[in-house]
């Protein structure tokens, strides 16, 4: 069996951003693996081996979950195993028995996206993090920094826009961060509605103390900083964990 080796072909327009605190996580969305796939490789399909259990969700020693996934070839050959830890969103591995459907579709797609490096070393740049700061960012900053000072000069309000580090605050998150927490919020007023209030009376309270809340767009108006989103994350965690252990 050959298999078709499609590194190389994403560029750094392929290349998202997340910034959560002081790291930073690259990515490239499932969807655009997808295409590559269907473009370079023809014919092959990802699957997820089903357990003596036939359960797609196999059990570690410890009782947490993870897939073993592989790919076909068009000749329905298959490829090596990969196995995959289904994690939270903190990275953190998930009970068997606490595998919820969203949880185990989100991971789905990450074991996707990570089998498919391991099979084609496709997107392998964001696996080897040295290589992705020496090569797609390095240049992106390349190609992007004489437009930026352009700008600079044909926008001589600029200095006047909102800064990156707000003195109370902290740093600013930006869109795709900002995105991520909403996120997790809207699943959160979706899992438990009775507290889509209670999450913003304490995050209110929390930030912008002594006002009172506009509830129109609040998220959006309102969520503005890093340490607001890591506050909302560890609260929304906590929270679902303590309803879980409720007997009723």
């Amino acid at each position: 069996m050959s298999i078709p080796d499609l590194s190389g072909l994403i560029t750094k327009d392929d290349v998202n951003h997340i910034n959560m605190g002081n790291r930073q996580i690259d990515y490239t969305s499932w969807a655009k693996i997808t295409q590559l796939i269907k473009q370079n490789a023809p014919g092959w399909e990802f699957n997820l081996r089903q357990s003596e259990s036939s359960n797609f969700v196999w059990s570690a020693p410890n009782g947490t979950g993870f897939f073993v996934c592989y790919f076909t070839s068009p000749e329905k050959e298959a490829t090596a195993d990969f196995p995959y830890p289904i994690m939270d969103h903190r990275n953190n591995p998930v009970k068997f028995a606490e595998i919820s459907s969203r949880v185990l579709t989100d991971n789905h797609r990450r074991a996707f996206c990570a089998c498919a490096c391991f099979t084609f070393a496709l997107a392998h740049e964001m696996w080897s993090q040295e290589e992705v700061r020496d090569t797609a960012l390095k240049n992106a900053v390349t190609v992007t920094q004489p437009q930026q000072t352009k700008q600079k000069k044909q926008a001589p309000k600029a200095p006047a826009r909102e800064p990156d580090i707000h003195q109370g605050f902290g740093e600013r998150l930006d869109q795709s961060a900002k995105a991520t927490v909403i996120a997790l919020i809207k699943r959160f007023d979706v899992e438990h509605p009775e507290y889509a209030k209670w999450l913003i009376e304490t995050f209110h309270k929390k930030f912008l103390p002594d006002t009172k809340p506009n509830l129109e767009k609040y998220w959006s108006t309102n969520l503005l900083f890093v340490p607001q989103g890591e506050f909302l994350a560890d609260l929304i965690e906590k929270k679902s964990e303590e309803l879980k252990a409720m007997p009723f």
